[in-house]
């Protein structure tokens, strides 16, 4: 009988590390998707915001990567010991702080706070914070609730800071530019104090509390990656919509860089439509934005002739209008 509730425990701990394991690269997926995203739009538009969040998300990726490692990993196996959680602990604050204060500047830098000491006073209270909870309290529960709360405490600065700048703002385009994110700022909300409770619960409160996966593994907390997800689902979104409208309306300004890549591809395409030689000049000038009357003055030759040569390659690459050809260059280059 003995042996019977030993085998149906190890299958229980083992169903629940298989669901963690699973949930945990699915985490990992949704963090490294949306850095990816923010990046690649910020790379086209330029925006500091989805810099920032590429960042943010980026230091998530690393914050959750650190606690899955435990499960393959443990310091004491290994003969490190306290050694191996002071590390684990440091760099928790580094990934912690680096996600967070990501996404601090996202929000300076969306409502236009430009006060440089603003915008590091909360990562410095938060390093410091974090390092005293350390370096001052005896390891136990209380410590690894007190050594969480600082992230919490960020989360609610932010949507108070949020909220407050809306409610004082006498912008009524600014507060309607605010107001389309009521739906994320009431998740948020509601997810952060879900945190709360869910650290109170694993930390503060006895061991009947503990149920479902949480009791296994103590320092993640799915509420954070929840609102994480959320998170990433509206980042990916809005880096989405700044690539498709990139590729709606592609880049036509001359530049170094810009008419390199057009020379890299031109002949290319040129041969694959057909092109005479001098439609791929053309070509190339519709291409940095130029229109008919300028291509004419720059390559010497009548209006009308410059009106016949784009026609004819319109009609080769069987393209409607100006903006479908540069969107079918620069899709098939």
């Amino acid at each position: 009988m003995l042996q019977a509730a030993v085998r149906k425990r190890g299958k229980r701990y083992s169903f629940v590390g298989f669901v963690l394991f699973h949930y945990t690269l699915f985490v990992l997926l949704g963090s490294i998707m949306a850095s990816a995203a923010c990046l690649s739009a910020y790379l086209v538009s330029r925006k500091r915001a989805m810099r920032y969040a590429f960042a943010g998300f980026l230091f998530y990726f690393f914050d959750v990567a650190w606690v899955f490692q435990d499960d393959f990993f443990t310091g004491a196996d290994a003969g490190l010991g306290a050694a191996y959680a002071v590390v684990v602990s440091l760099v928790l604050v580094v990934t912690g702080g680096g996600f967070l204060t990501s996404f601090w500047l996202l929000v300076c830098d969306y409502l236009g706070e430009e006060r440089r000491v603003f915008k590091v006073a909360p990562a410095v209270l938060f390093v410091a914070a974090s390092v005293a909870v350390l370096a001052l309290l005896p390891e136990g529960d209380l410590r690894s609730f007190l050594f969480y709360f600082p992230r919490e405490l960020y989360l609610f600065w932010m949507l108070l800071f949020a909220g407050f700048r809306f409610l004082v703002t006498k912008d009524e385009s600014g507060r309607n530019r605010l107001r389309r994110h009521r739906l994320l700022y009431v998740l948020l909300w509601v997810l952060g104090l879900m945190i709360v409770a869910e650290d109170v619960c694993v930390f503060l409160l006895p061991d009947p509390v503990l149920l479902g996966p949480r009791a296994y593994a103590p320092e993640r907390n799915f509420a954070e990656n929840v609102l994480m997800l959320c998170c990433a689902f509206f980042a990916c979104r809005d880096a989405f919509r700044v690539l498709s409208l990139r590729f709606e309306r592609p880049p036509m300004h001359e530049g170094g860089r810009q008419e390199e890549l057009i020379d890299d591809n031109l002949l290319l395409y040129g041969k694959r439509y057909r092109l005479s030689e001098r439609e791929c000049e053309v070509l190339r000038y519709v291409l940095v934005g130029k229109d008919n009357q300028n291509i004419a003055s720059a390559m010497h030759l009548a209006l009308s002739t410059v009106k016949v040569h784009v026609h004819n390659i319109l009609q080769k690459t069987g393209q409607p209008n100006r903006q479908a050809l540069v969107q079918d260059f620069w899709k098939t280059s």
